[in-house]
């Protein structure tokens, strides 16, 4: 039986997934307020609980197509967490979940880690990821034209 402060807590976390569309219009402090509370109240709940609220998508060719879908997604849970303890680390957990806006929403707190990294090291996570591997990165314009991407060019700055 869910306790009032699941039930709180439920509702925090639907608020906040559905306010991700917003994330970009939010001040900096606002930004980084949203994803520390989303990942909080994603800790604070089990995956019982969060699927109450947002179900797993009901897709099942997972297997067939490399890809997540509710069967793999439920077998993690499973195998990993289990369905009525608490999540440990919200934004893995958010990372591996099946659904449309619970991805949406990890999309955009991804966003806010990697520019919360940019703000203190000067690059991006991507930009760290593509370096430490010896990646090039390039940029294509609007006529096509591809161009090694340069790190401290206009089209990086905030």
């Amino acid at each position: 039986m869910r306790s009032n402060q699941d039930i709180h807590n439920q509702v925090i976390l639907y608020r906040l997934v559905k306010e991700a569309i917003f994330v970009d219009e939010m001040r900096w402090k606002e930004r980084l307020a949203w994803a520390s509370a989303l990942d909080k109240t994603v800790g604070a709940l089990t995956p019982r609980l969060f699927d109450q609220v947002f179900p797993i998508e009901k897709t099942y060719d997972g297997q067939k197509w490399g890809c997540k879908d509710y069967f793999s997604v439920s077998k993690q849970i499973d195998e990993e967490i289990g369905w009525d303890e608490k999540i440990n680390g919200g934004f893995e957990f958010l990372l591996d979940y099946l659904n449309h806006d619970v991805n949406y929403a990890t999309v955009q707190a991804m966003t806010v880690i990697s520019d919360w990294h940019k703000r203190q090291t000067g690059e991006s996570v991507i930009e760290r990821f593509a370096r430490e591997n010896g990646i090039p990165m390039y940029t294509i314009d609007s006529n096509g034209n591809k161009k090694r991407y340069e790190p401290n060019s206009i089209l990086s700055e905030d």
